[in-house]
């Protein structure tokens, strides 16, 4: 798994200062060798080990020392000189062992180490746990045979580089926003590995905490790798969302590998499997669902890598949450979602999608003359009502033909329906259009002809002025001039008027 962003970050230098190995007091110096708490052949043995300029003969003096020594006084500052050498060799798993090493020292330990501070510990431990978050980012396998104990380590030990992290004073020589900037690679790393630690262990919500605080670090900056970051929120928004949906809702595949870096093509569920959408009541629940488009498309936006199938994923969850009957629609949505989420961060609290329970309400309270009465409205009220009948089939729909377009295999009704039937004997002008088979449509290239669609050449007897009574299938709508289209439709054989039959002279 590639989650090595962070390992292009330069330590500023503020890091720079920390990361400076310190070393014991000399032996002798400005006390006497009495009072100092190691023999000179320990600090001749850590000296060699130190003063090595090969980074494994390094390690082998620090072995040799530890090895002579294991109760020495100086063996914590051992454990600094191995993981920064590690971390040299990009050893990741020996780094992480011994920053472990270093942080679990206790500090009143630390302190017997002449020329020690409070100060320079807490500066110390900032380092080992910098260098730990950067090793595992570098190294971390989930086919490991221990990696839930390796992600609860490094979610606590990101955790705990913020906490210490506020405790490192400001120098003198800078200004608060100087300090604020130089510590914010650092703040990134801590909450990046804090949200990743906690997605793969599919604790979510601990996910969201720490990547949304590591895109509010990242301020106005926005690139591939803030993309990456949105990418992994918005998946575990919805992922939560599915932890709390109610239990007989099926549970979504998280994507293939967890949710991979910017570095890497985003996977993409074969199918998406957000489970059926709530109500609008539970808007705790509406909210995750919200939130979880919004970041993907902003991922999608920012364009990260991978976009395109961040998009196809984004696409089949909104599908699945709102399970319109025309696609088209779904399309439109998502392409405006996307145009708006690249323009700010967070999710204005207007920003919403029916669900398919919204729109099911909805259908269940419409009908022919409802939904004419909605569409001509327009705004709001169209859009909800259209998302939500648009691909239903409407049964037995009578109206009065106003005009016959003929065509090649079709014929085009312009109809006009209303509530009555005085009402629609006085109608001229349409409000429906009805596309009635004539014959079977052409295939398309490469493709087969559509098995759904009725053929009824005798539909072609029907005329201008005469009675229609139809099913069919709502397609689109014409706002202006407002006119409503119907395809796939059925013309009741009652109102066909019956085939003249030839005359014949003399007969």
């Amino acid at each position: 798994m590639m989650r090595k962003w962070f390992a292009g970050i330069s330590i500023l230098a503020f890091m720079a200062a920390l990361l400076a190995i310190g070393a014991p007091m000399a032996f002798g110096q400005d006390q006497q060798a009495s009072k100092t708490p190691y023999t000179l052949s320990e600090y001749n043995a850590f000296q060699t080990a130190a003063g090595q300029n090969d980074p494994q003969a390094k390690v082998q003096g620090l072995d040799d020392f530890v090895s002579k020594f294991p109760n020495s006084v100086l063996v914590p500052l051992a454990y600094k000189i191995y993981y920064t050498t590690y971390n040299q060799l990009k050893n990741y798993p020996k780094t992480i062992e011994y920053t472990d090493k270093f942080l679990a020292v206790p500090d009143d330990k630390l302190l017997l180490i002449p020329g020690e501070s409070k100060e320079a510990i807490t500066g110390d431990r900032l380092q080992a746990l910098y260098l730990r978050a950067v090793a595992f980012n570098q190294s971390f396998n989930e086919k490991d045979a221990n990696a839930q104990d390796e992600l609860t380590k490094a979610r606590q030990s990101a955790l705990d580089g913020l906490k210490v992290l506020d405790q490192i004073p400001k120098p003198a020589n800078q200004t608060d926003d100087q300090f604020a900037q130089s510590k914010k690679p650092v703040i990134l790393l801590f909450n990046y590995t804090a949200g990743i630690a906690s997605f793969d262990m599919k604790d979510y919500k601990n996910a969201i905490d720490s990547f949304n605080a590591d895109v509010a670090a990242t301020g106005s900056t926005a690139d591939q790798t803030t993309a990456a970051t949105y990418y992994r929120l918005g998946v575990s928004y919805l992922q939560l969302a599915a932890q709390q949906a109610p239990a007989q809702s099926q549970t979504p595949a998280t994507p293939a590998n967890g949710t991979p870096p910017a570095t890497t093509t985003p996977a993409t569920p074969a199918t998406a499997t957000t489970p059926p959408a709530p109500t609008t009541d539970n808007s705790a629940l509406t909210d995750l669902y919200m939130n979880g488009f919004w970041d993907l498309a902003r991922a999608v936006a920012l364009n990260g890598s991978g976009k395109e199938q961040i998009q196809s994923y984004l696409r089949a969850e909104m599908f699945n949450y709102e399970q319109p009957a025309c696609g088209t629609l779904l399309d439109a949505q998502l392409n405006e979602l996307i145009q708006l989420a690249g323009t700010q961060a967070t999710r204005p609290t207007t920003y919403s999608v029916p669900s398919a329970a919204d729109l099911n309400k909805i259908l269940q309270a419409s009908n022919l003359l409802s939904i004419l009465g909605d569409l001509q409205t327009g705004g709001d009220k169209a859009k909800m009502t259209w998302l939500a009948v648009c691909g239903q089939e409407i049964p037995a729909v009578v109206g009065k033909i106003t005009d016959v377009t003929p065509g090649t295999d079709t014929i085009d009704f312009k109809v006009f329906t209303a509530a009555t039937g005085e009402a629609i004997e006085a109608g001229t002008t349409p409000n429906l259009d009805v596309l009635v088979h004539t014959a079977p449509p052409a295939a398309p290239a490469g493709g087969q002809t559509p098995a759904d669609v009725p053929v009824q050449p005798e539909a072609a007897r029907l005329q201008k002025n005469g009675e229609i009574k139809f099913t069919g299938t709502l397609v689109s709508y014409d706002a202006q001039p407002f006119l409503v289209h119907f395809d796939k439709c059925t013309v009741d054989p009652s109102v066909i008027p019956a085939e003249k039959k030839p005359h014949h002279p003399g007969a």
